[in-house]
């Protein structure tokens, strides 16, 4: 059998002078050589061996199965393996054959030991080379397998990070929006529930994860600009004049002057800015028309209306859950985006209790 000391050598020949030839003359060069008389022979030597062959010597033309038969097999199950084959003066083209199949190279009967010697050193040579690829290609895999586990590794826990960080920047919003609403008791719970209604339909509309958590802070932050609102118009149970509408109506404007000096509410200022606009541009604070206003904006907008219909007010009663529907079927086309009015009720959105909890 093979061993480790020595480079081992498995020749394949059916013809026992020749293998007797090669075996002095590689025995003789300090080489450990194992014969087979046939490609089903060497099979199963190699199939018994733990140690492969450094190089095989295998003959092209053998009863049985050939030698190019046998080429394939080596190449697939050793490909680190060369093989050179050994073929006739009148039989060339098949020994470039198999070099284009895979054999290192090919050499010719009789042979001649200087070349033989000379070319298995070359593909004792050609070994070590493949070895060393080989080698350093299960190393590049190795390291890119703990470099995607680190990345992955990283990659949850600022996954985790961010998630902590967005649930505290929910709440610390939150309370922000109802420091606001404390101002006046009647709108109590109001942004939370904007949120919870605005938050549904953008699930039904498949919105990005991106886009919906945009969504959420500029639904809880949309009234932000009622804080430079006198409390006096906030509960006056009277309708306002066209002077205090006027003030009113500064809200929108108010809340994105407080929100834009801070970068991450940047994303929600079209929500602050636009959620009193129109859709047919009858709106405040800059009369935009349709899809000029921001979709998110148009989302809080029938959130908004809904909630504020459906909530006692200093000037009103709330309205039955059926009239405020009625009132938004009522406004599609002018003061609504009718695509969403008719996803908020067909979908039953209205029915759905938006008290989230954070």
């Amino acid at each position: 059998m093979f061993n480790n000391l020595k480079n081992n050598i498995l020749i394949v020949d059916d013809d026992r002078a020749i293998q007797k030839v090669l075996g002095i003359i590689l025995e003789t060069a300090g080489y450990n050589i194992l014969q087979a008389e046939c490609a089903e022979d060497a099979l199963e030597i190699l199939e018994k061996t733990e140690i492969a062959p450094d190089s095989i010597l295998s003959d092209i033309r053998m009863p049985g199965m050939s030698g190019l038969e046998l080429l394939s097999i080596l190449t697939d199950r050793f490909p680190l393996v060369p093989v050179i084959m050994l073929t006739a003066h009148t039989d060339l083209d098949t020994g470039l054959t198999a070099m284009k199949r895979g054999a290192f190279d090919y050499i010719t009967k009789p042979v001649r030991k200087a070349v033989l010697l000379d070319l298995l050193e070359k593909s004792l040579d050609h070994k070590m080379i493949l070895e060393e690829n080989h080698r350093l290609k299960l190393e590049n895999q190795k390291y890119q397998e703990e470099l995607e586990d680190r990345v992955e590794q990283r990659t949850r826990e600022l996954r985790l990070a961010y998630d902590k960080l967005k649930d505290t920047n929910l709440v610390t919003v939150k309370v922000l929006a109802e420091t606001i609403e404390a101002k006046d008791p009647y709108t109590r719970g109001h942004s939370n529930r904007v949120r919870g209604f605005a938050r549904e339909m953008a699930l039904k509309m498949g919105l990005s994860c991106h886009d919906i958590e945009i969504l959420e802070y500029g639904a809880l932050l949309h009234d932000i600009g009622k804080i430079g609102i006198p409390e006096g118009l906030l509960h006056k149970e009277q309708p306002l004049d066209q002077e205090e509408k006027k003030i009113f109506q500064d809200h929108p404007g108010i809340g994105e002057n407080i929100l834009k000096v801070v970068d991450f509410f940047a994303p929600c200022l079209p929500i602050v800015k636009q959620h009193h606009e129109w859709y047919n541009g009858q709106g405040y604070p800059a009369g935009l028309k349709g899809s000029e206003t921001d979709l998110l904006a148009r989302i809080v907008q029938v959130a908004d209306s809904f909630d504020a219909m459906t909530t006692n007010r200093p000037y009103r009663n709330a309205l039955p859950r059926d009239e405020a529907i009625k009132e938004l079927e009522a406004g599609k086309g002018s003061q609504f985006d009718p695509e969403l009015v008719h996803l908020f009720i067909q979908s039953g959105i209205y029915s759905l209790d938006p008290d989230l909890s954070l």
